[in-house]
């Protein structure tokens, strides 16, 4: 019975309801460089003053000053374009860092990194089970590895964690709240989950089942939103998300577009036939969203709520 809901809510949400949801003022080209280092936009700070970037195979980062068109190398090491994080005042970044060792076997270390001096630290030390990596309330790093929970300040201040943590084990989802930690498998634990995410203001939870499309409930499951095959998809603020529709022939991807979609199911799409626009980054306090190309162009929708 809770599978035949499920994809009914899928069918419902297919259609979806046209409308406004954001009044888009323009869209940019962004001139970055066009190397493999460049090719893929992984990043937009809070205050919208620079890009991350990364290769195809999320191998390093490049900071890309959108004032000034400079570009500086953060890291080269491999993995490091993976699910990077920027804190809140965009002077600190989280990113991971991948490595093999001599039995072949790949392990994952998260670091920190603060952009004004140039420090790293070591946040996780090399493992093959790490969880989760998420910034709390701007500052505070939190990380999930081998079934333990650990918290870093990113500005030396207080380094608590306020908001539930989600953490992937084997594409299933844990959901851990004032530090008990509990499956989360709204679905049903046969299906895989990804792009996961809390909002903005901690109540609800924002992800992506494989092969089926995108969901939100609350954390305590409750309130189940079906979003429809909204891939890649992000949190703008609370009541609405933002995502691709992509479609490829089995090789490569021949169309995508970026779409703002609310809980509501009000749904407007952003971007037009003319470029293949996919996995968007968003700077909601400042109104913009970052994009790339699968040509390694880059582009920010500006906008007004």
């Amino acid at each position: 019975m809770k599978k035949a809901l499920f994809f009914a809510l899928i069918a419902l949400s297919a259609a979806g309801l046209n409308g406004q949801v954001l009044n888009v003022k323009s869209i940019e080209k962004i001139d970055v460089p066009q190397t493999e280092a460049t090719s893929l936009v992984v990043g937009l700070s809070p205050a919208g003053d620079y890009l991350l970037l990364s290769s195809p195979s999320k191998q390093g980062l490049v900071r890309f000053d959108l004032a000034t068109k400079a570009t500086s190398t953060i890291t080269d090491v491999p993995g490091a374009g993976v699910g990077v994080l920027i804190g809140g005042d965009g002077k600190n970044i989280v990113y991971r860092e991948r490595s093999i060792n001599d039995e072949h076997l790949v392990f994952t270390a998260v670091n920190s990194l603060d952009l004004t001096t140039n420090v790293k630290t070591q946040l996780v030390a090399p493992t093959r089970d790490l969880n989760a990596v998420a910034i709390d309330r701007g500052m505070t790093a939190v990380t999930v590895a081998e079934g333990k929970l650990q918290a870093r300040s990113l500005n030396g201040g207080s380094a608590n964690v306020a908001r539930p943590v989600l953490s992937n084990v084997d594409l299933k989802l844990r959901l851990t709240i004032d530090g008990v930690t509990q499956p989360f498998t709204p679905q049903g634990d046969d299906l895989r989950y990804i792009w996961a995410s809390v909002s903005p203001d901690g109540q609800r939870v924002l992800y992506y089942v494989s092969g089926v499309g995108c969901f939100s409930c609350r954390l305590d499951q409750s309130d189940m939103v079906a979003l429809g095959r909204l891939r890649a998809p992000v949190w703008l603020d609370d009541n609405t998300v933002v995502g691709m529709h992509d479609e490829d022939n089995g090789v490569y991807t021949t169309a995508s577009s970026i779409v703002a979609k609310r809980l509501d199911g009000t749904e407007q799409t952003l971007t037009g036939d003319n470029v293949v626009a996919m996995y968007p980054h968003v700077a909601s306090g400042v109104g913009k969203i970052a994009f790339s190309t699968p040509d390694g162009e880059a582009y920010i929708i500006n906008f007004e709520k």
